[in-house]
């Protein structure tokens, strides 16, 4: 009985063209021999055997991490990118601040009581308290008069 593998995950799955290879790493290990084979043909009798093979591997390194390394998902290029926004852009230390609601609204009432007592201080109000307690005198006596 023929047997044929699954992925679980759809999304992840990479259709392989060229030795177990997807199309990715086919390009990347293809651009990797064709820039240094010849590099290292051309390189080594001017430089030596073992500059030439160093050459070679500092050339070839960032070819093989585009096509082959991938974090969570993410390939090379994107995870470089995460890297550098994070060390470089973002600030290492994060302050944690809150807004206290009952401090603010507290303040606001203080400031309002602050505000009242100022007003009850003034003379204005003063003279509009008295004349309010007069014409509410006025209306009470009115009132008692009619009903008597």
């Amino acid at each position: 009985m023929i047997e044929v593998k699954i992925p679980k995950e759809i999304r992840t799955y990479k259709e392989k063209l060229f030795f177990g290879l997807n199309l990715r790493q086919t390009i990347c290990a293809a651009l990797a021999i064709v820039i240094n084979v010849p590099l290292y043909i051309f390189v080594r009798p001017i430089i030596g055997n073992d500059l030439a093979s160093w050459l070679i591997i500092i050339t070839a390194v960032p070819l093989f991490l585009i096509g082959f390394f991938q974090y969570n998902g993410m390939p090379f290029e994107q995870f470089i990118l995460c890297i550098l926004r994070f060390q470089l852009l973002t600030p290492q230390k994060r302050k944690y601040k809150t807004e206290n609601l009952f401090a603010i609204l507290m303040e606001a009432h203080q400031k309002k009581v602050e505000l009242e007592k100022k007003q009850r201080t003034s003379i204005f109000y003063k003279w509009g308290r008295r004349l309010r307690k007069k014409k509410k005198l006025e209306k009470y006596l009115d009132q008692k008069t009619v009903k008597g």
